[in-house]
């Protein structure tokens, strides 16, 4: 049986040999239209200055100041021209929202599950504070 398939196999091998091939060549050059080359895309470097180790010391320091930070949180996310340090801050700004989000979400269904209960809870602790003399 392979060996009637190893005939066909060379006999159709033989055939296609044997066909001429021929090339249509358009020689009019009115219809010859020009190729069109553009340069690749070569993504530009990171040419933003780093940003040195006192930078960071002087900027944890002023995070440090209360009321300071919030300002600060927002001129250094949307300022200056050290990109890495603008990214850090956008970061954090994006966690802020999202774990105050998540903060209130909380409350309120918190408020919503216990609403009805909030009354007896407080009475409960009010007893056990002049039980323990608290």
């Amino acid at each position: 049986m392979t060996e009637i398939n190893n005939q066909q196999n060379n006999q159709d091998t033989q055939e296609t040999s044997n066909v001429e091939k021929t090339y249509i060549v358009n020689e009019n050059p009115a219809n010859n239209q020009q190729m069109n080359y553009q340069q690749p895309y070569v993504p530009k470097p990171d040419t933003s200055p780093t940003v040195s180790i006192l930078d960071w010391v002087l900027t944890i320091i002023v995070m440090a100041i209360p009321c300071v930070n919030v300002i600060m949180l927002f001129v250094y996310a949307f300022t200056g021209d050290k990109e890495s340090k603008k990214n850090f801050f956008k970061a954090r700004l994006i966690l802020i929202a999202a774990s105050i989000i998540a903060s209130v979400i909380f409350w309120v269904v918190l408020i919503i599950v216990l609403g009805p209960r909030i009354p007896q809870l407080l009475e409960d602790l009010d007893q056990l504070r002049r039980q323990y003399g608290f």
